[in-house]
């Protein structure tokens, strides 16, 4: 099926109303289904501890308001703070860090780079160019950013590739008349296409992100020896090649996108692209900026020494003040006005409630007890334990967050095994690769996160990425065990 030419599509139908009453019953529902989760976990009965309750009634609380939207998703973000401060569980000075966490202002300079896009064009000529470099068949569309961000994610924090691909496609989208990636099936895949690709490729080097740095810490403490760049590759290689070429497949056909065509044609787009005449001064500085601050992420250990604390945020926060600053014709090529008006607020607040959810879970001991729970069931070893540590991950991975997970699961691995006099690293190694996981929820990773941001569908997220995450743990647990069974290296450091 194609869709019409851009600029030809059919009005939007008068008869909106009815249907919006016809939504007032099932929102009114969720509205009140949310909260009323929170209080049943509340009363639960038996020794469970109350923080711990607290804990799991607000993930069940703000998982299903995310799903079902009967109010904003950043209006869901808020909830943490509300939550913990009626009920004490947790105090909110540690929860309050979240809503102003780095990654809040990356996504808040990355946010302000593209609304001078907007302003100037730039954001139209970056679509088409896109548009006439990958094709407009949406499959392939899907293919192409799920590979070029499953392999920038291998050598990049998640979050970051996402901040700086993620606001590409959109304006690619927008671009052909997609608005609401929400109603959107293409577009919800096209994002979230970027999103996963982030969490598919990011095991395999420690560059990947802070749970691989973790890891690298905890399994230096154990053998007292330095775990070397080239160990891990070699180890973690078969596993993060079984992630890759799965989560390829499956991005491959379980997405069903409404148009099988991107409207118009490379002759068109071209033509579209020849129309907008040579690049204006305030488009360079557009791209400039951008490009520097991403290039500069990028690149952050060859002057880390030199300026320790300018981490990727502030390197693109310190770039989006100089939009303000750098003139055209006598004029800033944006104003503070222009911008606050452009920009997707909710996606900053959405994103510090899924921070702000991790933490809950971790500080008020909720994380440790959905642990505690299952590590018994581990205690014969084996494939059985292989599997059990893979529940206990991919729980862990898809509610808190990924670093979240590996900060607590390896350590309970480690600690676990070395009691049952076995060698724990064949496990550190399977725990990690399913800890880079996260599809399910905008707590479970930063590309998640960000996409969220963006208005992706999150039933779709939270379905599709549900099977994304069983498909994962099936196959790496079962690899695992039989590098584990096979490969005597899988089981050194």
């Amino acid at each position: 099926m194609k869709a019409p030419p851009v600029g030809d599509r059919p009005a939007k139908e008068e008869k909106d109303e009815p249907a919006v009453r016809r939504q007032k019953g099932p929102k009114a529902i969720h509205t009140v289904l949310g909260p009323l989760l929170f209080v049943l976990v509340l009363l639960l009965p038996g020794d469970i501890p109350f923080a711990v309750r607290c804990g799991i009634g607000l993930l069940l609380w703000m998982t299903w308001w995310w799903i079902t939207r009967p109010v904003h998703l950043a209006v869901t973000g808020f909830l943490p703070l509300v939550v913990a401060a009626v009920f004490d569980f947790v105090p909110v000075g540690e929860i309050l860090p979240s809503y102003s966490a780095p990654l809040i202002i990356l996504l808040l300079s990355a946010n302000i780079m593209t609304t001078l896009w907007e302003r100037w064009g730039l954001d139209r000529r970056v679509a088409l160019v896109s548009l006439i470099g990958v094709g407009t068949n949406t499959t392939r569309q899907i293919m192409v950013w799920f590979i070029m961000a499953m392999l920038l994610s291998a050598i990049l924090p998640n979050t970051i590739v996402a901040a700086t691909m993620i606001p590409i496609v959109v304006a690619m989208l927008r671009f052909i008349g997609i608005e609401d990636l929400w109603e959107s099936r293409v577009g919800t895949a096209l994002v979230l296409a970027v999103a996963w690709g982030t969490s598919a490729g990011g095991v395999t080097t420690p560059l990947g992100g802070a749970p691989n740095l973790l890891t690298v810490q905890f399994v230096e403490d154990y053998t007292g020896e330095e775990f070397l760049f080239i160990t891990w590759l070699t180890r973690f290689l078969p596993l993060a090649l079984t992630v890759m070429l799965a989560m390829l497949l499956f991005v491959r056909f379980v997405f069903r996108p409404e148009i099988s065509e991107v409207p118009g044609s490379r002759t068109y787009f071209r033509k579209e692209l020849g129309m907008l005449g040579r690049m204006s001064t305030p488009e360079k500085w557009g791209l400039a900026v951008f490009s520097a601050a991403t290039l500069l992420a990028f690149t952050r250990p060859l002057y880390s020494t030199l300026f320790p604390s300018l981490t990727p945020p502030f390197v693109f926060l310190t770039l989006a003040i100089a939009c303000f600053v750098i003139r055209h014709r006598g004029e800033p090529i944006i104003t503070w006005e222009y911008a606050q008006s452009k920009m997707m607020w909710g996606l900053f607040y959405l994103f510090a409630g899924g921070t702000a959810l991790g933490r809950i879970l971790t500080e008020s001991g909720t994380a440790l007890f959905m642990a505690d729970a299952l590590v018994p069931y581990a205690r014969g070893g084996g494939l059985a334990a292989v599997l059990i540590f893979g529940v206990l991950t991919t729980v862990m991975t898809q509610t808190t967050s990924n670093t979240a997970a590996v900060a607590v699961t390896v350590p309970i691995t480690i600690s676990t095994f070395q009691s049952l006099g076995m060698n724990p690293i064949p496990f550190i190694y399977i725990v990690t690769a399913i800890g880079n996981c996260g599809f399910v929820l905008p707590t479970s990773s930063g590309g998640t996160a960000v996409a969220a941001g963006y208005g992706v569908n999150l039933k779709t997220m939270f379905v599709k990425g549900l099977w994304a995450s069983l498909l994962v743990l099936g196959l790496v647990a079962g690899v695992g065990y039989l590098l584990a069974m096979f490969w005597p290296a899988f089981g050194t450091a």
